[in-house]
């Protein structure tokens, strides 16, 4: 008898203890939420219009191929000032006289600046991530002395939130380099709500 009351006490000391024991709980691997893809704010460079003289020049920018990009430049014949300052027709270089005419690439940004025909195998081209849009520019855009708004604007959008670059065409040439500093969607829309009489390309739609 007194060995079965020492069991029963036994069992029942087994069984508090287990009770006050922190209960174990499986370990569950939860897969992470899949993150929503960010929408693009450019088409693929990737991608062409089907018309040869504006592909020519998204095939150059895209491939790199700086011999063709430069061969893709129509030059402006300027007249040179012996003026100083900034923006205005291009500078005359030591020991030419003041309206010598040239033949350059104007470049628009902050100032306008130019390169010469004989220097255009120094520029390096333009260094993109995709393209914003392609248009016709409207009628209605007036050429600013010396920098010329060209018939078509290619807007390709740069890596690591540098300027945006507008190529600008006339007869399949490269006329005009735009950098444009302002860079969002609203800046850009501006652009071509303002210029475009055709869009080729239009920009991403945003999801």
């Amino acid at each position: 008898m007194k060995l079965s009351v020492q069991i029963v006490g036994l069992l029942l000391m087994v069984f508090l203890i287990s009770a006050c024991l922190p209960l174990t709980t499986p370990t569950q691997t939860t897969a992470p939420e899949p993150q929503p893809t960010s929408a693009q704010n450019y088409h693929p460079l990737e991608t062409r219009v089907g018309m040869e003289e504006i592909d020519k020049v998204i095939n150059a920018v895209a491939g790199g191929d700086l011999q063709l990009l430069r061969s893709l430049v129509k030059f402006t014949t300027a007249e040179c000032t012996l003026r100083d300052g900034l923006g205005g027709p291009p500078k005359c270089r030591e020991g030419e006289a003041q309206g010598t005419p040239m033949e350059v690439l104007p470049f628009m940004g902050g100032e306008g600046s130019f390169i010469r025909n004989d220097e255009i195998g120094n520029w390096q081209g333009i260094e993109v991530s995709g393209l914003y849009a392609i248009y016709r520019v409207s009628a209605d855009v007036r050429s600013e002395e010396y920098y010329p708004a060209g018939e078509v604007a290619i807007i390709f959008v740069a890596p690591e939130n540098r300027p945006a670059v507008s190529l600008r065409l006339s007869e399949g040439g490269i006329v005009r380099v735009d950098h444009i500093f302002d860079t969002s969607p609203q800046s850009l829309e501006d652009i071509l709500q303002r210029e475009a009489s055709e869009v080729l390309l239009a920009p991403p739609i945003s999801r």
